[in-house]
């Protein structure tokens, strides 16, 4: 908890903060006068928004006059009942379903979750007769305040197959991020799922139910990975009590010691936290016997668990479909697992002390999904794992000892999830599996990482015939030939490759979005990447030997309407050897002159380059606005990436609807061995930029007049520059257009005898940070007049020997810090000490 405080002071320490509890229902007096002595560490206008159901809760928070929420008006209830009412939220041709739909929202009493939840179950209904059947039979139950009776209204029109598994959600905490891969196999064990036709997936139905429930609003804040796909959601605070009365006793969530359980009803339980098992073990048998899903949620730290405890579970709970063992003590599970002879899904993940797991395993022929990933210490998988017939998931991602797969797994002709697949090596048992194995396995879904491969084996995993398959890394690979995946793969990772082209067939993965090739040594070519339409991102990392992106061998690649169309990100990190995008000398200048209508990287938002010294010049990144981020690299390079930036939007035919780089926020210096200053030319564009950081910069001398058009600038961090100097009265001027500046760190710049005098018309400064200034030995007077100053820091300026004489006028001042500076520290002991009156107003001082 220490640990966790810190942080948070940290995070908004000095800063002015929006935080909004919601849904708050803690009355703990004592709880809430802590969390506001916690508080205090923020900047001045800094807000707390809390919402709750609970008027003693609003007593105990406000410091105003609450506000009671009220319900939309007519007219904002009618504009979101079309949107999720009607076919793109257009009124219909039908006055009278018009009319029926207005008088239903008068009925839902401005309730937004009320109405969105009707108004997609209407979604579903066409005819007029339907919705004048709803008014009349559904609306007259509805009263005002009354909000589950409505929303039971909504699952009562539920198919039955979706009614379970609503009500199946109340086993996981109000706010719980439920995982829908997990959702679905869940659903899965306990039955749930029911097919429509023969050649239906499971998984396929599932994710239509997860869906279904997410559209109707049972399922609300969907969570997306990088590939665009729904991977989790949550449920609304109310939609969870609906979940919850629907189910009634038959799901169970054990949330202190103090509960048990009680009802013989009890189907599904949960063990929330610190709860160990023998807590929630019923005695009776009777009880036990019924009980079919025992789940862990949270954290589990200092349990005493052990192997006797599941024992206990194993020999009591026979009927168990799902059992969820994760991030629990035990090292050893015991063979007794054999006696769940009904269980179906087992998630013993995140345990890092299982190193093998019984071969009593084998005998759960019911078993579909096993979870291990995350048991670093697990070195082999059962070896009758092909017993496991019916089994459709194995994760064993992040299981970093394994080194061989047992024999037999291409016989599991259900399984769908593979998430590694370790190629054996010399030392692996002689009965160990080989790559084979993966051959027959064409219904693999997700993602596949296959480690260890030989050149005399790569052609026999049968990638190409895996569909369904969108992430595939490919690790210790000698050749890459016969590995071609499907086209319908979405992210490719290739590491420590040995060859020194990449083949062909990586051009024929048009729908990939995300390409990463790391630690690969020897690799010097690449082909055209620019004609794969739809990747988003490009990583090149550990690339010794690679010299161009491109040969430029390829006629047509700056021929289409736009160069990389897609692409948002670019990384290039440890390429000792980059040069530049295009191999022959001249052709950056003909390329970039010759592009005719060719946007160059039009949506690309971030750019990092790590230990890449003698890449120059790079293309240009007009469109960039995230982020750019340097290490190692050459100044060079971007000063004429801007400069032809700026020439070619003048003389090129696309017509700019800004300035090149205008709407870059972010740029990150470090370690750039030929920045000698900030050039002003170069920095008139940059008017969107916020943050500047410059860190390790040994030839830095000055920052250049061009600073002060960085008008948006919210954060300068100068960092170990040891010949920056920043105390010339000849740039006054270059801080004058900093009038966003909130914060400013100066850490070792030995040449800092004082502030610079252009920072005096900085007036939006609310952090000052100085560290490591060896020859800094006074703090100007007029520092004094920042009104808007929160935060000062001041470590290791041993030159430091007083503070200004007007620091009582820095009322805004809410931290002091003053750390080995032994002359100045000594100035400002509260008994005695020079300097004590000027800092004694400051709430929170510091110094050590």
């Amino acid at each position: 908890m220490e640990t966790l405080v810190h942080n948070f002071r940290k995070e908004i320490g000095g800063k002015k903060y929006l935080i909004v509890l919601d849904d708050v229902w803690n009355e703990d007096v004592k709880k809430w006068d802590d969390l506001k002595v916690l508080l205090e560490v923020g900047a001045s206008g800094s807000r707390i928004l809390v919402t709750t159901r609970s008027a003693k809760v609003a007593r105990i928070t406000q410091t105003i006059e609450p506000y009671s929420l009220q319900g939309l008006d007519s007219q904002k209830s009618w504009s979101l009942f079309k949107q999720v009412a009607f076919e793109k939220g257009q009124e219909p041709e039908n006055s009278r379903i018009v009319a029926l739909g207005k008088e239903i929202v008068e009925k839902c009493y401005g309730l937004p979750l009320v109405i969105k939840t009707i108004g997609r179950l209407l979604f579903l209904e066409n005819s007029e007769a339907g919705w004048f059947s709803f008014k009349n039979k559904k609306m007259p139950k509805i009263k005002e305040n009354d909000i589950l009776p409505t929303l039971k209204l909504s699952y009562d029109q539920l198919p039955s197959h979706l009614k379970q598994c609503f009500a199946y959600c109340s086993i996981f905490p109000k706010d719980y991020e439920m995982e829908k891969s997990t959702l679905i196999n869940l659903w899965i064990a306990q039955g749930f799922i029911k097919l429509s036709n023969q050649n239906e997936c499971l998984e396929d139905a599932g994710h239509d139910y997860f869906m279904d429930l997410l559209w109707r609003s049972f399922f609300q804040e969907a969570k997306m990975d990088d590939l665009g796909n729904v991977i989790a959601s949550k449920m609304h605070d109310l939609m969870h009590d609906l979940a919850m009365s629907v189910a009634g006793s038959l799901i169970t969530r054990l949330e202190s010691k103090e509960k048990i359980i009680s009802d013989q009803k009890t189907r599904h339980v949960s063990v929330v936290d610190n709860i160990e098992f023998s807590f929630v073990v019923p005695t009776s048998s009777s009880k036990a016997s019924r009980i079919r899903t025992l789940l862990s949620l949270g954290e589990f730290k200092d349990l005493q668990e052990s192997s006797t405890s599941c024992d206990a579970i194993f020999s009591s709970l026979k009927s168990l479909r799902v059992l969820d063992l994760h991030g629990r003590p035990p090292d050893l599970v015991p063979s007794s697992i054999c006696k769940l002879k009904h269980l179906r899904d087992l998630d013993l993940s995140y345990n890092d002390k299982i190193e093998k797991l019984p071969d009593s395993i084998s005998r759960l022929q019911n078993l579909y999904t096993l979870r291990l990933y995350g048991c670093q210490r697990l070195k082999e998988l059962p070896r009758g794992i092909s017993k496991l017939v019916n089994l459709r998931h194995l994760y064993n991602d992040e299981c970093q000892s394994l080194t061989y797969m047992p024999r037999g797994l291409g016989q599991l002709k259900n399984l769908q999830t593979l998430s590694k697949f370790v190629v054996h090596s010399d030392s692996a048992p002689k009965d160990s599996g080989r790559l084979s194995e993966l051959n027959r396995l064409n219904s693999l879904r997700g993602k596949l990482e296959i480690s260890g491969l030989r050149s005399r084996e790569e052609d026999v995993a049968n990638l190409k015939e895996k569909e369904h398959l969108q992430v595939l890394t490919l690790r210790d690979e000698m050749a890459l030939e016969g590995s071609e995946p499907h086209p319908n793969l979405k992210k490719l990772k290739i590491e420590n490759y040995g060859g020194v082209r990449v083949p062909m067939w990586l051009l024929s993965l048009t729908n990939l979005v995300d390409l990463s090739l790391s630690g690969c040594s020897k690799l010097k070519y690449l082909p055209p990447l620019s004609r794969l339409p739809f990747l988003k991102r490009i990583s090149l990392s550990g690339l010794e030997e690679i010299e161009y992106v491109s040969d430029c061998s390829d006629n047509n690649e700056l021929s289409s309407s736009a160069f990389f169309p897609s692409l948002e990100v670019i990384e290039f990190f440890y390429c000792p050897n980059l040069k530049g995008w295009w191999r022959r000398s001249d052709s950056y200048n003909v390329d970039v002159n010759t592009t005719g209508n060719a946007l160059l990287f039009p949506r690309l938002s971030k750019l990092e380059i790590w230990y890449c010294p003698l890449l120059t010049p790079l293309p240009m990144f007009p469109h960039l606005e995230e982020e750019l981020l340097l290490r190692d690299a050459r100044w060079k390079a971007v000063q004429q990436t801007i400069t032809n930036a700026s020439s070619s939007a003048s003389s090129t035919p696309i017509a700019f609807s800004s300035p090149p780089l205008s709407k870059l926020k972010n740029i990150y210096l470090q370690e750039i061995d030929d920045l000698q200053t900030l050039p002003e030319d170069r920095l008139q564009n940059l008017i969107s930029l916020q943050h500047l950081m410059i860190i390790k910069c040994p030839k830095l001398k000055s920052l250049s007049q061009g600073v002060q058009y960085l008008t948006a600038l919210q954060n300068l961090e100068l960092i170990d520059c040891p010949m920056l100097n920043l105390g010339n009265d000849e740039h006054v001027m270059q801080w004058k257009g900093l009038n966003s500046l909130i914060s400013l760190e100066i850490d070792d710049i030995p040449k800092l005898v004082s502030l610079p005098l252009g920072l005096q018309h900085v007036t939006t400064l609310r952090e000052l940070r100085i560290s490591d200034c060896s020859s800094l030995m006074t703090i100007p007077e007029w520092i004094c007049n920042w009104a808007s100053l929160e935060r000062f820091t001041i470590s290791t300026c041993s030159g430091l020997t007083s503070l200004p004489e007007a620091m009582s006028r820095l009322t805004s001042l809410k931290v002091l810090t003053i750390h080995d500076c032994p002359i100045l520290l000594q100035r400002c002991e509260q008994d005695g000490g020079e300097d004590w009156p000027k800092i004694a107003h400051i709430p929170k001082r510091h110094l050590s």
